[in-house]
């Protein structure tokens, strides 16, 4: 099967990426990116305070001048704020990293 436009009563219409993981039964690639990003962040908040990867969450010097682009931190914040998932930190601590576990 190719996976092109489609003709639906003789009007060619494009296919979405969204249709095409229906059509796959794969996984939603962004889905998957930010399920790697959850776990690093659940990596990091184990390590001890002095660890070189804790720099992501409170990094050293000043930032340029004009709007500050997201830091990575925030970022993730927001994803995590998207979802809905409160307590963030405290969820990592009493499950050991992994969401849904405590």
């Amino acid at each position: 099967m190719i996976y092109g436009p489609i003709n639906d009563n003789g009007i060619w219409k494009t296919r979405y990426s969204n249709e095409l993981h229906t059509h796959c039964d794969e996984i939603d690639v962004v889905r998957l990116v930010k399920i790697g990003i959850l776990k690093w962040l659940g990596h990091i908040f184990r390590r001890q305070e002095l660890d070189p990867c804790r720099k992501l969450i409170k990094p050293e010097g000043t930032r340029g001048v004009g709007k500050p682009k997201l830091r990575w931190l925030e970022s993730v914040e927001e994803d995590l704020k998207n979802l809905g998932v409160r307590n963030w930190t405290l969820r990592i601590e009493n499950s050991g990293g992994q969401f849904g576990g405590g």
